[in-house]
């Protein structure tokens, strides 16, 4: 596994040589020119499409190596050999040897059946997992020419990505998939960032450069110059010459890494028997299946020594083929034929209902394991928050978000004005509401007084069309220095938005405050006449704001207002100048001129207008004044460190922190602003304020989090960003509080730098770790692993692949996840929500649930029918035993009527209790609650059966005399002697059938009465009970069906009513035997110390789950 680690931070040397036979350097530390003279190709031409093709025919298609298909006979052959069919085939061939056809008929079918349940459901998990594919570029954009053509121009193309070919002139631009590794070309890039957190884990999009690095032996993340396979482009465009295609690339070398199969380390013996266990189910397979295997094994032996013992009541002298069927009856009525069926069944609705739910299975024993989790090991990006950028708040250097009587807000460095801008459940929705906070007041939970305006809106809600303008100034920076764009490519579907991250948080907010781009730049008129609200104008500012404050607005529209808005001011702004945002200055810049559409206006009327947008520090080292106009302050250095307060202020929210400055130039100076150099555009600025990005959590995370915690399950949040940020989020979604340790936060380098010993020697681990590795995150799983605790895993990045394998239960992203991590988990997320994880644990608790009370009921009738079958051997004549339940009927019992009605119970709707209890509870099914009620509940309704046989054969006619050997001969009938026998057999088979009904109903609820049980909630256990109670009547009744099939007799009359009392007694036993149970349960929590009370009631209160046991 480290050695996957370790491809994600380095590449092995290139196989390319130098002239003198030697390896040449990796590209990223060489100039690009060099390795454009490797591959003989020009950046203007490209490649010839000859060489192309050859190339493509050499090194073949540039795409991962796709999944093996899936094999329909492996398949079949690892469900043929499942531990309950392997036994059930001897028992087949038993069957076939002592000529019970019957038996071994219906046996057969049931092999067929569990069989083929269980290839449909995995043949179509196999096919869903080779349609999850979505990492990779579709097209992509190269540069060729025609090698027979004179000029030999270069072309650009669009060609699917599978054919591009290493030397290939590649181009890139905002929004693009890279289609392979790559090295940028000196001289052809512009502002370009890549997100290539797919690969490396790091959330904010990467800088690129063209410059070589003078070190071989670097990160991935750290290679500047180089584009990798499956990365997106965020920003700028570039042109670069692949280096690296298919399994070559970064992202092909650890999926190459992953696809090779662990196996065990043990040698000699100890190998031979880790492969005796895997070939017997018992290794290298789900919790589950080795439980189910261990169970099957166990019945097995058990079957036979019953087998034997019913054998040797003949003393082993003379075995009549009748004994040997009623052996061959005794060890199949052991065992819960229709268990593999119930099973898969039951995983098979189970996962179809979380895949409704965005939750696809790609191995169905998941399901279970969920149910069993002690901790929630997520990310942050895009799984507990929306994964998209968003503005939350805005502080603005001035007294007042409001103007009252024509009279403009002053600027204030000391406390400011600071607005809350809120978001729903779409970041790019361009609508949304914009509260002023009072001055005294920076928390976003404030509390905010309501006017009584006629409007109905509070007084602190910004209207849009009576901005304050400082407000106003700092929205049209926002909004034109951004090169972002929304759009909504239909009705139905939802916005959506180009650009770099924090651009697109931008001008989402420029939207809400009704000042997008669109609305500033686009060119049209007023159909009515109406004065500009506000002008940024250094000339007759008093008079413009003058008539700002006698405007009778027509309509009021606030932030929040769903419609179409109105132009906000006559004319349009364009763009003269653009200097991108550099990673060595951070910061960007635009200028731009007014263009007013009164005809009595003129451009010239107005100044330019710069903006600024940047780290906090870099622009404020480039302003001289606060704020725009008449009114601005210098910026003293004082005032410098009140604004880097308020910048610390924020970002102690976990908000990422911008700076939006502007400044005026002369109109005059329009012909030469382009000519400026952009130290002097960006100098002697304005400050305008400061703006709080981030990554808001998902609305339903909070509630998802402290369910999971109610749970007792631990919620870890494992991500790549700051501390800041990590814990401010933590908090927000409730993972973090004030009732945790010291060590509940921690950075990745910290973790990673303690030992093994020192980890386990933390009392608790920690739920938040910031700026973390993938190595961290599978340490962390071995941490979990080591206190004996099963965790999920999420990831949706090849780095996070190893981690998704060490986990219990890996959980890859469906959305935003690459090919390798969903083939390393066993859960895909169709949603990528948090939330959808803690749905698919509560369904695996009530799998967890409805398994236990399927194995109850079908192998509580398997002890029934053994304690009849076994103690019926006391029943003889002349050393021969006459069974009470002819064999057929024993095995119509085990498998047909005990079938639907165990599925019935394998999908019972999900309880509200199943996450009022801790981990703990889902962990082994083998209990001894599960003992007592398994082998209580079988002795018992077996003792009634024999009962019921007892008083009908030895109690109205001559007992032993009416037994005769020929009773038990199949296939002939009713014979003279055997009335009674047949009649005996008939109430037996007809109380256990009945029996085991009534026993389906009781199995709904392990402890709660019948009586407060809602059984109209699961119709498909009373139709099966129901459907199956009825057939008794048919099978006793019909000629034929019931003496030579079945070998018992339609002549009952007063029998029915002992069956009738046997139910009674049966009802009224389950409600004595729960109550004494519920009883039980409740002296126990009595019984608990002070200390455990006191930590349970913390727990609940308080959401914290212990990381370790006492």
């Amino acid at each position: 596994m480290q050695n996957v680690l370790e491809l994600t931070q380095r590449s092995p040397p290139t196989k390319e040589l130098a002239n003198d036979g030697a390896p040449l350097p990796p590209p990223h530390v060489r100039p690009s020119e060099d390795v454009l003279h490797d591959y003989d190709v020009n950046p203007t031409s490209g490649l010839s499409t000859a060489r192309a093709a050859e190339f493509l025919a050499q090194n073949g298609p540039n795409q991962l190596k796709p999944p093996e298909a899936p094999s329909r006979l492996k398949i079949f052959f690892r469900q043929l050999t499942n531990a309950m069919n392997i036994i059930l085939c001897a028992a087949v061939i038993v069957s076939l040897a002592t000529t019970d056809y019957i038996a071994a008929g219906t046996i057969g079918l049931l092999i067929v059946l569990n069989v083929s349940v269980g290839y449909t459901q995995e043949w179509k998990a196999e096919k869903v997992l080779a349609a999850l594919s979505t990492v990779g570029s579709p097209v992509a954009t190269v540069v060729r020419h025609d090698a027979l053509s004179k000029s030999r121009e270069g072309k650009s193309l669009t060609i699917p990505s599978q054919e591009v070919v290493v030397g290939d002139i590649i181009i890139i631009k905002i929004g693009d998939i890279v289609p392979a590794d790559a090295r940028i070309l000196t001289g052809h890039i512009s502002n370009l960032e890549c997100d290539e957190s797919l690969l490396t884990g790091e959330s904010l999009p990467v800088a690129k450069t063209s410059e070589p690095l003078e070190e071989a032996d670097v990160p991935v993340g750290d290679r500047t110059n180089m584009v990798y396979s499956g990365s997106q482009v965020t920003k700028g465009r570039a042109k670069c010459v692949v280096t690296m295609t298919g399994m070559q690339t970064e992202l092909g070398k650890i999926a190459e890494a992953l696809e090779k199969k662990q196996s065990t380390t043990a040698e000699g013996w100890g190998y031979l028997r880790y492969r005796i266990k895997v070939s017997l189910g018992l290794a290298d397979t789900t919790p589950l299946q080795i439980k189910l295997n261990k169970l099957a094994y166990g019945l097995l032996v058990v079957a036979i020594i019953l087998a034997l013992i019913v054998i040797s009541s003949t003393g082993f002298r003379r075995i009549p083929p009748s004994i040997a069927t009623y052996a061959v009856a005794a060890a199949v009525s052991l065992l819960p034929e229709s268990l593999t069926a119930v099973t898969t069944l039951t995983l098979t609705v189970a996962c179809r209902e979380l895949a409704k739910r965005n939750a696809l299975i790609r191995r169905m024993d998941a399901v279970e394991t969920l149910g069993g989790v002690h901790n929630i090991c997520s990310d942050k990006t895009g799984t507990i928050t929306l994964g998209r950028m968003v503005v939350r708040k805005v502080w603005v250097p001035v007294d007042s978000a409001f103007v009252r009587q024509g009279s403009r807000a002053s600027y204030d460095s000391t406390k400011g004005q600071t607005y809350l801008v809120e978001s729903g459940t779409d970041p790019f929705y361009p609508r949304g509401t914009i509260r002023a906070l009072p001055t005294d007041e920076v928390s976003p939970s404030a509390s905010v007084e309501e006017d009584d305006s006629d409007d109905g809106l509070g007084e602190d809600i910004v209207r849009i069309d009576s901005l304050e303008p400082a407000f106003q100034e700092l929205v049209h920076g926002a909004s034109l220095n951004n090169m972002a764009t929304l759009h909504k490519a239909n009705k139905d579907s939802g916005w959506q938005a180009n650009g770099d991250p924090t651009e697109i948080a931008l001008q989402v907010f420029a939207h809400k405050a009704g000042r997008g781009k669109p609305h500033l730049t686009a060119l049209r008129r007023r159909h009515h006449h109406h004065e500009p609200l506000v002008r940024m104008v250094s000339r007759a500012s008093e008079n413009v704001q003058a008539r700002r404050s006698e405007l009778q607005l027509a309509r009021t529209h606030t932030a929040q207002s769903d419609g179409t808005s109105v132009p906000i001011i006559d004319g349009h702004y364009e763009m003269l100048v653009e200097h991108p945002f550099d990673s060595t200055v951070k910061r960007m810049s635009t200028v731009w001129e007014f263009i007013p559409e009164n005809d009595n206006d003129g451009s010239a009327d107005y100044d330019l207008v710069v903006y600024l947008k940047g780290a906090v520090e870099r622009i404020l080292d480039r302003c001289t004044h606060i704020g725009l106009g008449e009114n601005r302050l210098p910026l003293t250095e004082g005032r410098k460190e009140e604004i880097l307060r308020r910048m610390d202020s924020i970002a102690a929210e976990g908000l990422r922190v911008l700076c939006i400055a502007g400044k005026y130039i002369p109109n005059s100076l329009k012909g030469e602003v382009k000519a400026m150099p952009r130290d002097e555009i960006e100098s002697n600025c304005c400050v305008l304020g400061l703006v709080g990005i981030y990554d808001p959590p998902r609305p339903e995370s909070k509630g998802a989090v402290i369910e999971a915690l109610r749970a007792g399950i631990v919620v870890r949040m494992l991500t790549g960003d700051h501390a800041a940020t990590a814990s401010s989020i933590a908090r927000s979604v409730g993972i973090l509080d004030d009732t945790h340790g010291p060590t509940a936060v921690m950075t990745g380098q910290e973790f990673d730098n303690l030992t093994d010993e020192q980890i386990d020697a933390i009392p608790e681990l920690p739920v938040v770790l910031s700026r973390c590795s993938p190595e961290t995150k599978t340490r962390m799983v071995d941490a979990i692993h080591r206190r004996g605790q099963k965790t999920v895993m999420t990831g949706d990045g090849v780095n996070d692949s190893p981690a998704l394998k060490r986990a219990d239960v890996g959980v890859a992203m469906g959305l935003n996840g690459s090919d390798v991590a969903k083939g390393a988990s066993d859960i895909v997320l169709a949603d990528d929500n948090f939330s959808t994880i803690v749905r698919a644990i509560r369904k695996g608790r009530a799998i967890f649930q409805n398994f236990t009370k399927a194995l109850v009921y079908l192998l509580s009738g398997n002890v029934a029918e053994i304690t009849v079958i076994m103690v019926g051997l006391a029943f003889r004549r002349n050393g021969v035993a006459v069974y009470p339940v002819a064999p057929v009927a024993a095995l119509w019992i085990n498998t047909i009527a005990a079938g639907p009605p165990g599925f019935a119970l394998g999908v019972e709707p999900t309880g509200k209790d199943v996450m009022d209890v801790g981990p703990g509870a889902y962990q082994y099914i083998f209990t001894p609650s599960w003992y007592m009620d398994t082998i209580g509940y079988g002795i018992f309704m077996g003792a009634q059966t024999l009962a019921n046989f007892i008083i009908v054969q030895y109690g109205t006619g001559n007992g032993t005399a009416d037994i005769d050997p020929k009773c038990n001969d199949h296939f002939v009938g009713l014979q003279p002697g055997c009335e009674v026998v047949f009649r005996a057999r008939a109430t037996a088979f007809a109380t256990l059938q009945l029996l085991l009904m009534a026993h389906a109903l009781t199995c709904k609820h392990l402890t709660r009465s019948l009586f407060h049980m809602n059984l109209l909630d699961n119709t498909m256990l009373l139709w099966s009970a129901g459907c199956l109670a009825l057939t008794t009547f048919p099978l006793v009744y019909i000629p034929a069906i019931n003496d030579r099939v079945f070998q018992l007799s339609g002549d009952l009359t007063w029998q029915w009513g002992l069956i009738v009392a046997q139910l009674v007694l049966y009802f009224a036993a389950a409600e004595m035997y729960k109550l004494a149970k519920r009883l039980y349960y409740r002296r126990q929590s009595k019984a608990k110390t002070r200390r455990e009370l006191e930590r349970e009631a913390a727990a609940k209160q308080f959401h914290v789950a212990y990381t370790m046991d006492p």
